[in-house]
């Protein structure tokens, strides 16, 4: 009886836990196209993508990740680095930089600033082969998840660079919209020509896509009270198991 209790508490332990971490995640998917104008082999398509976020929490710190996100052109499936957004209600400037380690953007964006395109995620595509004019469709794919209940409206686009760089620290990548649009990567705008979604001239980052939204849920983390009382009374019933069991053996004596 006293197993059978304990395995029962661990059980109900561990189902508790994992609710505890568990997030609401959303898949999105938006289709477009390129222009017309072919891309020569050795340049590079910069595609990247940006979002509105809304029911943002104006006292504390709220996360969305953006993970498994892919380009898919021409036949071919090319992964994007994960991303990072964290909106804050002290941060002053919105920031963004490339951890290289875990191979994923980081920006800090104002929460005031939230609606300013905060840049999501960027990928230098090197071109080896050369891609013909007209490429359709070429497809971005995301998987969001927050710690908090947001709204997420996003679109992703593509340029074409003559040169650019393999570190993305290097880039110098726009985190928010003002004096440029989100995603450029300022560093190298002199590089900038026709072709993906792009004119080349002052447009750095591309057309925009078509919009996709999600709809997040985050799931708190329960007060460690909560977990205590829990452990508290898996324990509390167990030991009334014991004090049974031992009076049962006393009586059989």
């Amino acid at each position: 009886m006293m197993r059978k209790l304990f395995l029962i508490g661990v059980s109900v332990t561990f189902l508790f836990a994992l609710s505890s971490v568990a997030r609401a995640d959303a898949v999105s998917v938006i289709s477009s196209n390129f222009n017309g104008t072919s891309i020569g082999a050795g340049s590079t398509v910069w595609f990247n993508s940006h979002m509105k976020v809304s029911g943002l929490s104006s006292n504390r710190v709220t996360t969305v990740n953006i993970t498994n996100v892919s380009v898919s052109l021409g036949g071919q499936i090319y992964t994007v680095p994960d991303a990072t957004v964290l909106f804050s209600p002290t941060a002053a400037v919105a920031s963004t930089s490339f951890d290289s380690v875990s191979n994923r953007w980081v920006t800090i964006v104002p929460i005031s600033q939230a609606g300013a395109d905060p840049f999501m995620t960027g990928l230098g595509l090197l071109v080896t082969a050369g891609i013909p004019g007209g490429m359709n469709p070429v497809i971005m794919q995301a998987t969001f998840s927050s710690d908090a209940d947001i709204s997420i409206d996003w679109q992703w686009s593509a340029s074409v660079y003559t040169d650019f760089s393999a570190d993305y620290n290097d880039l110098g990548v726009l985190s928010v919209d003002g004096g440029g649009q989100s995603g450029t990567p300022e560093n190298f705008e002199r590089f900038v020509t026709g072709g993906a979604r792009g004119g080349g001239g002052s447009n750095f980052t591309g057309s925009n896509s078509a919009t996709g939204h999600v709809q997040l849920t985050g799931n708190p983390v329960p007060e460690p009270t909560t977990m205590l009382l829990l452990g508290t009374g898996m324990a509390g019933l167990a030991l009334r198991a014991r004090k049974r069991r031992k009076a049962k053996i006393n009586e059989q004596a």
